[in-house]
């Protein structure tokens, strides 16, 4: 009994995105999800360049249409519907050229990851010197944060995953040569708020947030890459599917999609 090893297989990303999808879709989810949207179209509109891409739970890419950058890829583990705009990858190894995208997006991607640390880095190391990562993550410390803990079932999708504080994620990325611009919160007092009517609901988020309340169910940080030392990738290559992804790309991508 005692060289027992438990047998229960880690949940990967792939594997717990489905969940996540479908409780997006419930009515906490298209309200959380709306609370979100309407903060990344807040803050988006004012990063600029010519490639983003986007990692998270999000059905598609539809949140970096906020942003004024050119070209929007969504990144899937998934066998997603094949299109220019969509590129299927392992989470923990981006096909994608080191100083390449000026905007990185993570959608709640931390939370239901294997490997957090990894998909961090990975997404980091793609950002061009001077460009953003964003990431919406969870607030563990807040009333959803609670809530997900007594209040959902063992099974539940949100209760698996892990959340974490905004600090250990500036942590990380001090570590990955990047720097904290901002950071907002919104979701406050969810769920208990999502029966509100829209006035009030509007009220309350603002009430908050101007106050920069660290109460609010999901926060968005926003981390600069620092410039030392570095040469933008994109004044070297055209805006080429090829160019952008890593060279391998193409070959295991045929090689997938043989079996």
């Amino acid at each position: 009994m005692f060289g027992h090893s438990s047998s229960k297989k880690t949940e990967t990303f792939a594997d717990q995105l489905p969940l996540a999808r479908q409780w997006l879709a419930t009515g906490k989810g298209r309200y959380l999800l709306t609370s979100e949207e309407r903060m990344l179209q807040a803050m988006l509109p004012r990063i600029f360049g010519h490639h983003a891409s986007m990692l998270g739970i999000c059905p598609d890419g539809k949140l970096l249409d906020y942003s004024q950058v050119v070209h929007g890829t969504m990144l899937t583990p998934l066998a997603e519907a094949p299109s220019e705009s969509v590129i299927r990858l392992d989470v923990n190894e981006w096909p994608i050229q080191p100083r390449s995208m000026d905007l990185v997006l993570l959608h709640h991607a931390l939370e239901f990851s294997e490997k957090p640390h990894r998909v961090l880095r990975e997404a980091c190391r793609t950002i061009v010197p001077g460009g953003k990562l964003v990431v919406v993550g969870f607030n563990p410390l807040s009333v959803w944060g609670i809530y997900r803990l007594f209040g959902m079932g063992a099974n539940s999708i949100m209760r698996r995953g892990r959340y974490f504080h905004h600090r250990r994620i500036e942590d990380w990325l001090t570590l990955l040569n990047f720097s904290r611009c901002h950071l907002h919160y919104g979701g406050h007092l969810y769920p208990f708020c999502s029966h509100l009517k829209p006035s009030h609901q509007s009220w309350l988020q603002n009430h908050a947030g101007l106050r920069k309340l660290p109460t609010g169910s999901f926060y968005m940080l926003v981390a600069t890459k620092d410039r030392a030392g570095m040469t933008r990738y994109h004044s070297r290559w055209q805006t080429s599917r090829k160019r952008l992804l890593g060279a391998s790309y193409a070959r295991n991508t045929a090689s997938r999609d043989a079996i």
